[in-house]
């Protein structure tokens, strides 16, 4: 239901066809050199193992919830030594947030994907909300174990994210050709990010205002933005 809520006949108007509209091109002009170089067998190994570890550790929080969780059940869960569980995690804290790091990568990985070339900011903002919510609206076990279920979201990889966000932000124009300056960038990172936190809040209240309020919270986001800009290119030219 709440997926299709989401997709309601807002989604239909021109705006977000072209923030919707997948850009391969754009992703792969993104990539830096280090992308570029292939990775050791043995670091293949450790990756896939690792991800290996937060796909069972994601499936034994969910069954047993986060106090109830134990290192030795998601390593048996992984088909893994317990010391093969503490060579990638030191604790049940640090897989946990393993797990929220990999989906705030997945969020900002799916952004990168749909955006278009040119976009406008206040679009790109709209854009990386409504990512979210698609990803919160997904899983809503998976939501609701990571906004209550477990250790709050930590400062420091709540940060790493508004970095990650703030730096799409920061390779766009400010609608007059000038790079974005990197202190606006990073303001909006973080205010993207807390808003998206928020809209996770809202869909697991899910009362009938949810998709509305959601809405709401991105239209305001939009506009402020929009609004922002508008003045900041105003006073570039009086200058």
């Amino acid at each position: 239901m709440a997926n299709h809520a989401l997709r309601s006949k807002n989604t239909s108007t021109s705006a977000r066809e072209r923030r919707r509209d997948n850009s391969a091109e754009q992703v792969r002009g993104r990539r830096t050199d280090a992308d570029a170089v292939a990775p050791t067998r043995s670091e293949r190994r450790k990756r896939q193992t690792r991800e290996r570890l937060l796909d069972a550790a994601l499936q034994v929080f969910l069954a047993h919830g986060y106090d109830g969780a134990t290192t030795t059940e998601m390593a048996r869960a992984a088909d893994l030594g317990a010391g093969t569980f503490y060579l990638h995690f030191r604790d049940k804290r640090a897989v946990f947030q393993g797990i929220a790091a990999r989906f705030a990568r997945d969020v900002v990985d799916t952004l990168r994907t749909r955006m278009q070339p040119n976009l406008p900011l206040e679009e790109v903002v709209a854009l990386a909300l409504e990512v979210a919510a698609e990803h919160w609206v997904a899983d809503p076990a998976k939501t609701r174990l990571l906004l209550e279920g477990g250790p709050s979201f930590s400062t420091e990889a709540h940060m790493r994210l508004a970095d990650d966000i703030g730096a799409i932000f920061g390779s766009l124009s400010d609608g007059g050709g000038a790079r974005l300056p990197q202190l606006r960038a990073s303001a909006l990172g973080v205010l993207v990010v807390g808003l998206a936190l928020e809209i996770g809040r809202v869909i697991l209240a899910g009362d009938k205002n949810m998709t509305a309020r959601i809405e709401m919270i991105i239209r305001v986001a939009h506009a402020g933005v929009a609004a922002i800009g508008t003045d900041h290119r105003a006073n570039a030219q009086r200058a």
